[in-house]
């Protein structure tokens, strides 16, 4: 604003307008006072804004860090119960094996951690034992056994935690297909499951489970510990966040709304018809709640970030709502047991402006007052002043015009009277220095000229450039040089062009910043002689010297520049140049072809090492022995030939071919050498220490030098002809299992038929002719899968269909006529396994089964497949009689030793249970 006024009086004063003084002092203090209280007004609105927006970030930060670090309390109470349990069933503290004692200790452990809303253990039998917090508070015991036939049934307790009454029978519930279940498996370690919906519709859960193991490594079951969204949502809830600011969660990278502290719930009933209470609501995206800020912040969020994923770091962000600020904080959550959310905090700006708006209107208003009140106390300030102005206004103009005999008369006693003073004295002296300039003026004329006349005698060429670059003088020998007419308004920037100055040997104009003349202007001294000058087909190389030219305070008032005309020089220096350059041609031409001749003899050199060394390598680097002989004597080998044979390298060397073959193969081989056999035959070796080898012998017979050698590779064929033997036994016990898996097994059933029987055909004649429909049946069976195993060793059960149907199949003919009840089920979605695999493991679940049918007397028998991603197992269980395991040894077992090599075979594990009473287990497990 300054700057402005003190340009416009300028502009007054330069074109002599006829604005009064009075008018041009009154408006600049006017407009001075207004600019300054209008920057008050401003700059008091901006701080206070400035002031609301760091109060605002500190309280986003706050608020946020807040949450995160009671989130993190609140969070970490599941997985310190979990860990507690488990370390209770560890020291055997907390027996799992007895489910009142679990359900009373998690009942106690509710009542103590109020936060947590369901405390439980699910074994791998699909039992869960619990104790649960409802929606309502009411504490309760919710258990899904055999019991309760695998429903999830709920019951009220009293004060003590005992069960009281059945509230609600329950639906069939089986833990190891949910989510907490398998993830805890699969990580091996407490994890977080995903959010799910609590079984009565009115709350969203999420589990914190952790698996159990046995000091085997074997898996006992699954420890869980739930929490109820609502929890966070009622802390959020409890917030003060401005006046109408939110707080709310949203689950990363699904967008889901996890908590809000609005009434909001993070759920909504589900339209499509279901007949599972957990399936009657389900979470929404946060961009899809039902409140304005929940919705236009997470979408803001999303399209400014893509995706939620992207925010990696805390962010302070704001965006308008309506045409009205927000401020956002967004803090990520990251836990690591699986957790990964966003904490958000929204606060609108109008709930920290009200005070700022009124404290605004206020400041507004005394600066008006201010302004009034200044307007007025200038206005006759400045009265006052102007007519001693004007006064003085009439001296100067008259000094200006010569008649300094005028004398001012001002009655003031102040600086105007001082400065009236000052006119009168100074109108006396200008008169008397007058006089005195004009004989200097003389004087500085003379020498202008004089100096003129010496720079023009200089026969080097000269120029002097004022401060703005344009000449200020030049001499003869410069207006020689360039050639042309030496305009002093030519600009820096125009020079090169206007003087046709090139860069030397080039086509291009010498930059305009890189003149001298522009260094030396600069304060630099330069010296240089890559310029020239360009005319009428004409090229002058030009040195130049150009230096600075200083006044009194230092500052460069001129640029002296020397031009120097080199052109002799540089036909000299290029005289010069072609001549060294003629040299080191010739020199050049003369090294590179003795440089030829020495590197081809280098490389014929080095190309005959090479080979001999190439073909060295090979003979070493293989595994047989290389003997080159002649008439049966040993010309040359390799050094595997003196390992293989036990020998040292120098000691073969002129040896005897039969020196190193079995007395009893000798005459084979004189005879083969004698008539120069080539081809491939087999013999047995001979060692320095006695042992003897069966070897494989590659003979060739070719001329070298004259004479005839024969070279021959020998190779140790131990390894080859044990395996042949290794073959030939294991195909043997293929055979033996493969009978005993069909004649046997079906043979040993069709005799427990018969016995059964002839037990009942005096007593029950219906049930004896269907055992023995079903023991001919297997008979007829067992002898097809025997004709079967002997034509293509793979079972008919797997023909046509996969091995959980020809498990199913296998078992319902064994035991349809028996009161043995079958349960049959498939854990995952089935894949394919390579024939080898499935035939195994079908052979082994035959052999189980065929156990369980002819020992055991089972009552029930559950055959269970379960495919994951990596592994898959085969586990048959009954309640029949079992027997002691350290009374039957799988050595002296047939089938149990038939079983173990199977499993071995495919790389399964392999593991049998059973005590007296309590029935058998039998299970494999394959890594796929």
């Amino acid at each position: 604003m300054v700057f402005s006024l003190s340009e416009s009086l300028k502009h007054l004063s330069d074109h002599h307008t006829k604005r009064s003084l009075r008018t041009i002092l009154i408006i600049p203090f006017v407009l001075q006072i207004f600019a300054v209280v209008s920057l008050t007004g401003y700059l008091s609105f901006k701080n206070g804004q400035q002031a609301v927006n760091n109060i605002a970030a500190q309280l986003l930060r706050e608020i946020s860090l807040r949450v995160q670090q009671n989130l993190e309390n609140f969070l970490s109470t599941p997985h310190k119960i979990t860990q507690d349990n488990a370390n209770l069933i560890k020291f055997k503290q907390l027996n799992i094996q007895n489910p009142y004692q679990l359900e009373k200790h998690f009942y106690e452990q509710l009542k103590v951690f109020d936060s947590v809303s369901l405390i439980g253990f699910a074994n791998k039998n699909k039992e869960l034992i619990s104790s649960e917090r409802f929606p309502d508070d009411s504490l309760t015991i919710r258990v899904s056994s055999k019991s309760t036939n695998y429903n999830l049934r709920t019951y009220a307790t009293n004060i003590q935690g005992q069960r009281t009454s059945i509230n609600d029978y329950g639906k069939p519930y089986d833990p190891r297909r949910r989510n907490w279940y398998n993830q805890a498996i699969k990580t091996g370690k407490p994890v977080w499951s995903e959010i799910y919906p609590h079984n009565s519709g009115l709350a969203l859960y999420i589990g914190a489970s952790q698996p159990v193991y046995d000091n085997q490594g074997n898996l006992q079951g699954v420890l869980l510990s739930n929490l109820n969204l609502a929890k966070i949502g009622t802390f959020l809830n409890s917030l003060k966040i401005g006046k109408t600011g939110i707080s709310f969660i949203i689950e990363r990278p699904s967008g889901k709304l996890v908590a809000t502290s609005t009434d909001e719930k993070p759920f909504r009933a589900n339209h499509f018809k279901t007949q599972l209470p957990e399936n009657k609501i389900k979470s929404f995206l946060a961009t899809e709640s039902s409140d304005i800020k929940t919705r236009l912040t997470s979408a803001y969020l999303k399209d400014k970030f893509s995706y939620f994923s992207a925010i990696q770091s805390p962010q302070q962000l704001n965006f308008q709502i309506d045409g009205k600020r927000h401020f956002i904080q967004v803090l990520p959550f990251q836990e690591r047991r699986g957790i990964d959310w966003l904490i958000v905090v929204v606060v609108p700006e109008y709930d920290f402006m009200s005070e700022i708006n009124a404290n605004t209107r206020t400041t507004v208003m005394l600066c008006i007052v201010a302004l009034i009140v200044a307007m007025t106390v200038g206005l006759l300030i400045v009265r006052s002043i102007n007519k001693a102005v004007t006064v003085l206004k009439e001296s100067a103009l008259a000094l200006a015009q010569g008649e300094w005999e005028k004398r001012i008369e001002i009655g003031r006693t102040d600086e105007l009277g001082e400065l009236a003073k000052s006119f009168n004295s100074m109108a006396d002296q200008l008169q008397s220095t007058f006089a005195q300039m004009q004989d200097l003026n003389k004087a500085l004329l003379q020498s202008k000229n004089r100096l003129q006349q010496f720079l023009d005698a200089v026969p080097v060429a000269i120029s002097i450039n004022d401060n703005n670059g344009q000449v200020y003088y030049d001499n003869r020998a410069l207006q020689k040089l360039v050639n042309m007419e030496i305009l002093p308004f030519v600009e820096k920037e125009q020079m090169a062009e206007y003087y046709q100055i090139y860069l030397t040997g080039t086509d291009q104009l010498y930059p305009a910043a890189e003149l001298p003349i522009v260094h030396s202007l600069a304060g630099e001294t330069v010296h240089i002689d890559n310029l020239e000058f360009r005319h009428l087909h004409q090229t002058t190389p030009v040195e130049v010297l150009s230096m600075p030219i200083f006044d009194e305070s230092g500052e460069v008032i001129y640029a002296l520049t020397v031009w120097i005309d080199i052109t002799e020089r540089k036909k000299t220096e290029k005289l010069l140049a072609d001549y060294n350059l003629i040299l080191e041609q010739q020199v050049t031409e003369r090294t590179l072809e003795l440089q030829q001749e020495i590197a081809e003899r280098k490389q014929a050199e080095l190309a005959l090492v090479e080979s001999e060394t190439r073909f060295r390598l090979l003979a070493e680097a293989t595994f047989e022995a290389i003997v080159i002989t002649h008439e049966g004597v040993i010309l040359d080998t390799n050094q595997t030939c003196a390992e293989m044979f036990g020998y040292e390298f120098s000691e073969v060397i002129g040896m005897r071919v039969i020196d190193f073959t079995a007395p009893e193969y000798r005459e084979q081989v004189m005879q083969k050498i004698r008539s120069g056999d080539e081809g491939i035959y087999e013999t047995v070796c001979l060692c320095k220490d006695g042992t003897t080898f069966p070897a494989e012998i590659r003979a060739r017979v070719m001329s070298y030098r004259g004479r005839n050698i024969r070279m021959a590779a020998v190779q140790d064929i131990t390894n080859r002809k044990r395996a042949e033997e290794a073959t030939i036994l294991a195909e043997r016990n293929r055979l033996a299992q493969e009978i005993h898996d069909t004649l046997a097994q079906a043979f040993a059933v069709v005799i427990v038929h018969l016995d059964t029987a002839s037990r009942k055909l005096t007593t029950d004649i219906e049930t004896a002719q269907a055992l023995i429909k079903a023991g001919r049946d297997l008979a007829h069976s067992g002898l097809t899968e025997a004709r079967r195993s002997i034509k293509a060793m793979r079972s008919q059960l797997l023909e046509d269909e996969n091995i959980f149907h020809g498990l199913n199949r296998f078992a319902t003919q064994m035991f349809s006529a028996t009161n043995t009840h079958i349960v049959c089920q498939v854990v995952g979605e089935i894949y394919p396994l390579p024939p080898d695999v499935e035939n195994n493991l079908l052979r082994i679940g035959q052999e189980a089964l065929t156990n369980a049918f002819k020992y055991a007397r089972a009552q029930e028998i559950h055959i269970e497949l379960v495919y994951q991603e990596r592994q898959c197992s085969l586990r048959i269980k009954d309640d029949g009689q079992g027997f002691d395991m350290g009374s039957v040894s799988i050595v002296n077992s047939f089938g149990f030793l038939i079983m173990s090599e199977r499993a071995e075979r495919i790389g399964a594990k392999l593991t049998i249970q059973s005590s007296p009473g309590q029935g058998t287990e039998v299970m494999v497990t394959i890594n796929i």
